[in-house]
């Protein structure tokens, strides 16, 4: 009898699918969560492991009146302190959002951040039904859907910036 390899592919690959195997997902490990602790709110889009950096953090200090937005994506070809823009895009809305680099304490990693920044457009972006993609220049993300309203919504309830 002669070996099919095409076959056998195929026949491996409608396995993978039919059981739920991951063949490729922007984001199979991140996940949404809002966090309370007294005047201190977060969103967070990322791993399980809070240890590990989220690529979307989004913090509200309601006592000083802050806002920060944290974006754990290395910036490898900047300097820290480099202005940049991070754009949240949903559909036909886009919100721009300046922010400069910075490093990671030891690690070397360069990310973005954003202080003191106006939280109701972001919320806005994100509770527009489908993905949202979080870019700035060539460093771009798309933060999923699944599991986002629930988180936003609370954070927006519990944060009192605008």
């Amino acid at each position: 009898m002669k070996f099919r390899p095409v076959p056998i592919c195929l026949s491996l690959a409608l396995i993978a699918c039919a059981i739920g195997l991951p063949i490729s997902s922007a984001y199979a490990a991140n996940v949404w969560r809002a966090k309370m602790s007294g005047g201190f709110v977060t969103l967070r889009y990322g791993p399980l492991d809070e240890r590990e950096k989220a690529p979307f953090l989004l913090s509200c200090l309601n006592g000083v009146g802050i806002a920060v937005l944290s974006v754990h994506r290395d910036f490898p070809a900047q300097q820290t302190g480099e202005a940049i823009t991070i754009d949240f895009s949903a559909g036909d809305k886009t919100v721009p959002v300046a922010g400069e680099t910075a490093a990671e304490d030891g690690a070397g990693i360069i990310y973005g951040e954003a202080g003191d920044i106006a939280v109701t457009p972001i919320l806005d972006v994100l509770k527009t039904d489908g993905p949202v993609t979080m870019k700035s220049g060539a460093n771009a993300i798309e933060l999923s859907p699944l599991g986002r309203a629930e988180p936003v919504a609370e954070f927006d309830k519990n944060c009192a910036l605008d």
